[in-house]
């Protein structure tokens, strides 16, 4: 790059990339430079979403992200078997790859592989060989790492995609298939068709660690294939995956800010920027680099140097609005892991998947109403009810929690 970026990007994974590409898009007199530490861009990674968690007006610009949609998919639990009419999307590596690859091509967008950063700050990273490079602004797109501050539960995964000599006969994507062996947490398998002949399995498990199993998980997800027919197959790729389920953050419940505020720049899952109970991550880093490219689509070549606010006003706001927006699928989530006895957790989820399938929808794109939280809270719980009274308080939890810690 022959002059000073006006952005760096340190990471090159889906908030990295889909920030400089909506970025790039708005304002044609950006210019980003992108810092990966692995040897390409993107992965190797399958990022999946309703529809109808996008809003609409933003629709017709992921198109290109999209490699595969369906109009509707399946659930299936022990006592439930379902169809929802909801449309369904997957984008992968190689569609976020070609999303950014005119910016590269034309020079606006530049990329250093298999580069370690050092330290970083508002305005600068330093590389682990010493060297600064400078920008108006810099952002933060590395994995996530654990904060004191955000207290979790995990889900973990290990997908195998395999082409099938004879059609796999699936139609539409099971998204949750709950009626296998659950295994100390909840477990579900995840079924994407995306051809007659090539589908993606994935093994999932909601557990209180990180520690992720793969060999085993592996062997699982093979089982899983075997059992329904699908042996003779050729593998094409294996994914793995560690996400953060999010039980209670420690904020200002004031100020919606406080120990959690983000003026350090961090997007994607490592500022927090997910669902906190699905783990889905597109559409909350879709809505956050929206976010940030409005306001600087209209900042002309002379002030695009002034963009260090983004990191103070525009992403802090964001992180503290998401912060508080989740208060109540934390809620969801200590309910699970706390309240739930493990080999019963799936029992939450087989209840809540009887409810309409318009709160469904509002519930994955992060638009509850005060009634949708009502309806999915009354009746029967599928949890003890004085592990749910127990649990029911974010601060009370967060005391207990830090106690623990600091006895451990």
């Amino acid at each position: 790059m022959d002059k000073k970026p006006d952005m760096i990007i340190v990471g090159a994974g889906l908030s990295g990339l889909l920030t400089a590409w909506r970025c790039l898009d708005v304002n044609p007199n950006l210019t980003v430079l992108v810092i990966e530490a692995s040897e390409k861009i993107a992965g190797d990674h399958t990022w999946s979403f309703n529809l109808t968690d996008v809003e609409e007006s933003l629709r017709d610009w992921i198109k290109p992200f999209i490699a595969y949609q369906w109009p509707r998919y399946d659930v299936k639990f022990a006592k439930r078997e379902r169809t929802l009419e909801i449309p369904y999307c997957t984008g992968n590596s190689e569609t976020l790859r070609a999303c950014v690859e005119p910016f590269i091509q034309n020079g606006r967008l530049h990329v250093m592989l298999k580069t370690k950063v050092a330290s970083l700050d508002a305005e600068s990273v330093t590389l682990e060989n010493g060297e600064t490079m400078d920008a108006a602004c810099v952002l933060d797109a590395r994995g996530f790492a654990p904060n004191e501050n955000v207290f979790l539960g995990y889900q973990k995964f290990v997908g195998k995609t395999i082409r099938t000599k004879e059609p796999h006969g699936l139609r539409n994507p099971v998204i949750m298939d709950a009626t296998v062996e659950q295994l100390g947490g909840y477990r579900f398998v995840y079924c994407l068709p995306f051809t007659e002949h090539e589908i993606l399995v994935e093994d999932t498990y909601y557990t209180d660690g990180p520690e992720l199993s793969e060999t085993q998980v592996a062997t699982r997800v093979d089982d899983y294939i075997n059992k329904k027919g699908w042996g003779d197959h050729e593998l094409l790729r294996k994914e793995k995956g560690v996400l953060p389920i999010t039980l209670a953050v420690d904020y200002d419940h004031s100020l919606g800010l406080g120990r959690v505020a983000q003026p350090d720049g961090k997007i994607g899952i490592s500022g927090g920027f997910y669902n906190a109970v699905t783990g889905y991550s597109f559409p909350s880093t879709l809505y956050l680099a929206d976010e940030i490219a409005k306001d600087i689509e209209n900042i002309d070549a002379y002030a695009v140097d002034d963009i260090s606010f983004l990191r103070e006003t525009t992403i802090a706001t964001a992180h503290a609005n998401h912060v508080y927006a989740e208060k109540f699928l934390r809620l969801l989530n200590r309910m699970l892991f706390r309240a739930c006895e493990p080999d019963q957790r799936y029992k939450v989820l087989q209840r809540f998947y009887g409810l309409p399938q318009d709160l469904i929808e509002r519930f994955y794109a992060g638009k509850l109403t005060q009634s949708d939280k009502a309806r999915i809270l009354i009746g029967k719980p599928p949890v003890p009810v004085t592990k749910a009274l127990y649990n029911f308080s974010e601060k009370a939890f967060i005391k207990r929690e830090r106690a623990k810690r600091d006895n451990a």
